[in-house]
């Protein structure tokens, strides 16, 4: 699913969020690999910045793959009991959003 600005979204353990932007194909190393000298180029993921519903906050949600709408790195977010993968989940839209053609 290709995410637009003003989608609102949440993860499996935060949200909701509106989009205000969306960045793609980044290749940008994991931060732990890059902080333990090891800058390896992941494959190509989206980051987003995000506010609140309302409009106010600013979050950033880095690192998911926008086809699958899961997170590239495994975890325990969320209370799981086992490690595995975050993932975006789209919510019912609040008003119309525009999306773009290409």
């Amino acid at each position: 699913m290709k995410l637009e600005p003003e989608m609102l979204i949440k993860t499996n353990y935060s949200g909701p969020y509106r989009i205000k932007s969306v960045l793609r194909d980044c290749t940008c190393p994991s931060y732990l690999d890059e902080i333990n000298g090891r800058p390896t180029a992941r494959r190509p993921h989206i980051h987003l910045a995000c506010t609140k519903p309302d409009g106010t906050g600013a979050f950033y949600i880095n690192g998911w793959d926008e086809q699958t709408l899961l997170s590239l790195q495994k975890s325990y977010c969320g209370g799981k009991k086992e490690i595995g993968y975050d993932q975006i989940i789209v919510l019912q839209q609040d008003r119309p959003i525009q999306g773009t053609l290409f």
